[in-house]
């Protein structure tokens, strides 16, 4: 089975979205796992990474998560220490 990146949501108004409040959307989700980290691609500078066990959480997440910030997003493989596989949603997100 392959793995592939896809994006979802549509463009809009950016906006800047508080850390807490995209965190709390992804654990609301059913999120494995979520951290905030820099980015230099983002037009915030900072990102939240949600983790899911699944490509159809990780979507649903992604397409609620777009529609904040007025961004598609990608949602992406990866690999979890303790979950093994899961699927990754990076979400600009301000500090």
């Amino acid at each position: 089975m392959i793995r592939r990146s896809f994006s979802v949501g549509r463009s809009g108004s950016r906006a800047l979205v508080p850390f807490r409040r995209v965190s709390g959307l992804a654990l609301s989700c059913g999120c494995v796992g979520w951290s905030v980290r820099g980015s230099s691609r983002s037009f915030s500078g900072s990102v939240v990474w949600a983790e899911f066990a699944s490509p159809g959480a990780a979507a649903r997440f992604g397409f609620r998560a777009s529609r904040l910030v007025g961004v598609p997003v990608w949602v992406r493989p990866g690999v979890c220490s303790v979950s093994g596989l899961v699927w990754v949603v990076s979400v600009p997100v301000s500090r």
